[in-house]
């Protein structure tokens, strides 16, 4: 016989300080992985008409008097799935047939992989005398003894409050891209493309580096070439990338000036050389102006672009996108003959963006992945402010939230879209700018070759249109606050 099936999903148990260090001041429900919270994560993949009543959740242990008033009120047979916010679907099958079998269960039940993940109950009585133990101990993720239980293995769920288990999770928590893909173990990553010259290149570009710039990035080992695809290892570092850090918050001001300081010694002991003024410009331009000519040539090609040209010129100061390009490349040869420029090549990672930034906080430790790749060494030379625009994308333009999709586009009642994202980074930028000057960078030639970055990207985004219209957007408010102080 079937029983009612209700869900109570637990989030009392808290992190602890080596995953707060990553996340900050959040609990497990609130973590954000591949774009959703763990919380809407879990909900999502519920089939909701299964379940008798909708899903309960609980913060806090004093919580458990009003859940216990909750429970007395259900029908004495409802079965309670009791699910851990710590506790991440790990293999959505088995757990869809764990969720199904619960219907008939005849004993308590507890799922465990090496932690408890979920308990059962055949009824309201046992649930209750679960929630008082509870409420007695102070914790609910504990079992009592008093109550019988059968005790089941099951690779359903993952306790990420094992940090080694959250490190392995959260690592995924940025997609790598449609031509990629990354598959590993506890020890090592493998990462494979389709795209065998993008990952030939990834990988001989940390063998063509010179001895003195190799500490910087993840060592490449083990190349391989089948007929479709490239792939090469690296050793899984246990630590996680600055962007995972940054959108959730956990970076503090005076921890954040800490990794700059690490960035900025990377930056200013990469290799340079001396180039011709010519060779300068030409590089420049081709960085800047004609890789951006080029991207936006493919995004007219698609079916799209019409509806997104629609938008800017009915929802934005600019009548098309067009005329956004022309602004940037106005700006563009404004601080080109404004601002003086060293002529210098330097030896660059080529995306120089949070997610792509190993770091540790309590040691200080920066390795570098994903670079962009070279297979001769004339291929490592770039603009030495190449990498310090990609920094910026990250910092003042927000990149890695548009990753994550924390970010909302609304219509005002002027009829403009507006583009808004819940961070005040006002104190980090403010840090930026400190550094940027120390060394030598001016700030709004890093803003105007940064805009050049969100604009290329639009058509590398296209399976997203919502994060294309808001790198526009993004582009657009750079382009006005840039045009203030130029």
């Amino acid at each position: 016989m079937e029983n009612n099936l209700v869900c109570i999903y637990d989030n009392t148990v808290r992190p602890k300080t080596n995953i707060t260090n990553i996340i900050g001041n959040k609990r497990f429900d609130e973590v954000i992985f591949k774009g959703k919270s763990l919380k809407i994560r879990f909900l999502d993949s519920l089939k909701n008409d299964i379940f008798a009543e909708k899903v309960k959740e609980i913060n806090e242990v004093s919580e458990l008097y009003e859940l216990i008033s909750q429970i007395e009120i259900l029908p004495v047979n409802s079965t309670i799935i009791h699910v851990f916010s710590k506790c991440v679907i790990h293999d959505i099958d088995e757990f869809e047939i764990l969720i199904k079998k619960a219907k008939f269960i005849k004993q308590n039940i507890i799922v465990n992989n090496q932690s408890n993940s979920i308990f059962m109950f055949i009824n309201t009585k046992e649930y209750i005398k679960y929630l008082n133990f509870a409420i007695s101990v102070l914790s609910t993720d504990q079992f009592p003894e008093s109550i019988e239980y059968l005790e089941i293995n099951s690779k359903s769920m993952l306790d990420i409050s094992i940090y080694s288990n959250f490190m392995h999770f959260i690592s995924g928590s940025f997609d790598a891209r449609f031509f990629n893909s990354l598959q590993g173990d506890e020890i090592t990553v493998v990462k494979s493309s389709t795209m065998k010259a993008k990952i030939s290149s990834e990988y001989h570009f940390y063998h063509l580096l010179p001895e003195n710039m190799k500490m910087w990035f993840v060592l490449p080992y083990n190349y391989n070439e089948t007929d479709t695809t490239a792939s090469y290892t690296m050793e899984r570092y246990n630590m996680s990338d600055m962007a995972i850090k940054w959108i959730h918050g956990s970076v503090g001001v005076d921890a954040f000036d800490r990794f700059l300081k690490k960035v900025f010694y990377f930056v200013k002991n990469r290799n340079q050389k001396e180039v011709l003024h010519g060779d300068y410009n030409k590089k420049a331009n081709s960085l800047y102006i004609d890789k951006l000519d080029d991207r936006l040539e493919q995004l007219k090609a698609h079916k799209l672009y019409k509806n997104f040209d629609n938008f800017v010129s009915s929802g934005t100061s600019f009548n098309s996108i067009d005329e956004i390009l022309d602004k940037y490349k106005g700006l563009y040869d404004l601080v080109v003959k404004k601002y003086k420029f060293e002529h210098v090549a330097v030896i660059g990672h080529g995306d120089l963006c949070f997610s792509n930034m190993l770091y540790d906080n309590e040691t200080a430790l920066l390795r570098l992945i994903d670079p962009k790749g070279a297979l001769e060494e004339e291929d490592l030379w770039t603009n030495p402010y190449y990498d310090i625009a990609k920094l910026s994308h990250s910092v003042c333009g927000l990149y890695d939230f548009f990753n994550s999709g924390l970010y909302n586009i609304t219509l005002g009642d002027d009829f403009r879209f507006k583009l808004t994202i819940d961070f005040d980074n006002s104190e980090y930028v403010r840090i930026l700018k400190k550094h940027l000057a120390d060394n030598g960078f001016n700030y709004a030639v890093v803003r105007v070759f940064e805009t050049s970055l969100f604009l290329s990207m639009l058509p590398l985004h296209m399976d997203n249109p919502k994060k294309v219209f808001g790198f526009l957007l993004n582009a657009i408010n750079i382009l006005n606050e840039v045009e203030t102080y130029v």
